[in-house]
C-alpha cells in the first residue's frame, strides 16, 4: 500500500473490524513515522510529516484485528476541524511529549526554564465533569505554547474550595487520597512551591455552590487572602496569577452571574470580590472573560462545556491555554 505522499506504508492485508465506538475526547499529537488512514479499509494513507505541529482529538475508537493481531484505532479530528483520519493507538502521543513543538514565536526563550505551578479546582485540574483529560488541562497547553521545558506541577483538585480543610480520594491521574481544599494543598506542597516561578491559582466556583458551607462572601475572600499571602511567604520571588472562575450556568441554562446563592451573593459578585482580593494581595488578575471573551459564552456553552454548565471540553481547554499563553507573552 502506498500513501498519498508516495511513502510505502506497512502492508495491511487482512482486516476485520469488530466494533466502532464513541470515546471521550483527549488531545493527541501523531508520531513522526505515523500513517494517517482515510478509512478503516486501510487502503489509503498520508504521512504524518505535514502534521507534526497539529493537535488532534479522538472521537471514536475502532477495535480491529489486523494481520491476526488485535489493535485499537482512533478516529482523529484536527483541532481546527479540517482533517479527519484513522490512526493506530500505537502511533499517537500525548501533547506533553517533548517532540511535540508548538511554542509561539513571540515567546522566544523567556519561558524556557520557568516552572509552572497550578492550584485550584476542577477547571485547571483538567476534569471535564466526567473524566480527566490525559495531561492536557489548559495549563499544560499554556506551557507548550510558552515553550517552557519543565512539566507543569498541577495540584488542582476537582471540588476544591477556598474555605475548608478536606481530603478526598481522587481516581484517574491521582488514584489516591489527596488534600482537596486550597489551604491543605498549599501546606502539603510547601517544598514544591519554593521551586515554582509562575503560580496560577483558579478557585472559588465550588465555594459559590449551595451547600458548600463556605459562608458569606466576606468569609470566602478572607480565606483567599490568607492563602495568597501564604504563597508569597513561602516563595517571595514567584509571580502569582489569580485566575477568576470561568462562566457557569445552571441546570436551566441560565448564566449564574446574577443568581444569588444560599449565602446571599451572585457569581458576578464573587468574581468581582475575588479580583479585588487578588489585587490587594499582590497577585495579578487573569479574567478569561476579557482575554478570551468568545471561547465560552451563553451561545456556545453546549459545545464548549462538556456538561453544558461549567466544565470545559478538551478542545476548550486548548483554547483557554492558548489565550493565557498569548496574554502572558504580551505582558512580559
Amino acid at each position: 500500500m502506498v500513501s498519498q505522499q508516495g511513502v510505502q506504508a506497512n502492508p495491511i492485508k487482512d482486516v476485520h473490524v469488530h466494533a466502532v465506538l464513541p470515546i471521550h475526547a483527549h488531545a493527541y499529537a501523531v508520531k513522526k513515522r505515523a500513517y494517517l488512514y482515510t478509512s478503516l479499509s486501510f487502503k489509503r494513507s498520508v504521512s504524518a510529516k505535514r502534521y507534526l505541529r497539529t493537535a488532534w482529538y479522538r472521537t471514536q475508537v475502532a477495535h480491529v484485528v489486523v494481520n491476526g493481531q488485535k489493535r485499537a484505532v482512533f478516529k482523529l479530528v484536527s483541532a481546527n476541524g479540517r482533517h479527519t483520519y484513522w490512526v493506530f493507538h500505537s502511533q499517537v502521543k500525548g501533547i506533553g511529549s517533548q517532540s511535540f513543538q508548538i511554542k509561539l514565536p513571540k515567546a522566544g526563550n523567556r519561558f524556557s526554564h520557568k516552572r509552572i505551578g497550578v492550584f485550584g479546582d476542577s477547571i485547571p485540574s483538567g476534569w471535564d465533569g466526567y473524566h480527566f483529560y490525559l495531561n492536557d488541562a489548559y495549563p499544560d497547553w499554556t506551557r507548550k505554547y510558552l515553550g517552557a521545558k519543565p512539566k507543569v506541577h498541577n495540584e488542582a483538585v476537582p471540588s476544591a474550595q477556598i474555605v475548608g480543610h478536606r481530603f478526598r480520594y481522587v481516581g484517574g491521574k491521582y488514584n489516591r487520597v489527596v488534600p482537596e481544599d486550597l489551604s491543605e494543598v498549599l501546606k502539603h506542597q510547601r517544598k514544591t512551591i519554593k521551586k515554582m516561578n509562575l503560580i496560577f491559582v483558579q478557585i472559588c466556583t465550588n465555594d459559590y455552590t449551595n451547600g458548600s458551607r463556605s459562608g458569606s462572601l466576606q468569609n470566602v475572600t478572607r480565606h483567599l487572602a490568607l492563602e495568597i499571602n501564604y504563597i508569597h511567604k513561602v516563595n517571595p520571588r514567584a509571580k502569582v496569577y489569580g485566575i477568576l472562575p470561568i462562566s457557569r450556568y445552571d441546570v436551566l441554562g441560565r448564566s449564574c452571574d446574577h443568581i444569588p446563592n444560599m449565602y446571599g451573593y451572585t457569581f458576578d459578585q464573587l468574581r468581582a470580590a475575588e479580583a479585588r482580593t487578588y489585587r490587594r494581595n499582590r497577585a495579578t488578575v487573569v479574567d478569561f472573560n476579557q482575554i478570551a471573551p468568545t471561547v465560552i459564552s451563553w451561545h456556545n456553552r453546549d459545545q464548549t462545556l462538556q456538561d453544558h454548565k461549567i466544565h470545559p471540553t478538551a478542545q476548550t481547554a486548548q483554547r483557554l491555554g492558548y489565550a493565557l499563553a498569548c496574554w502572558l507573552i504580551a505582558r512580559r
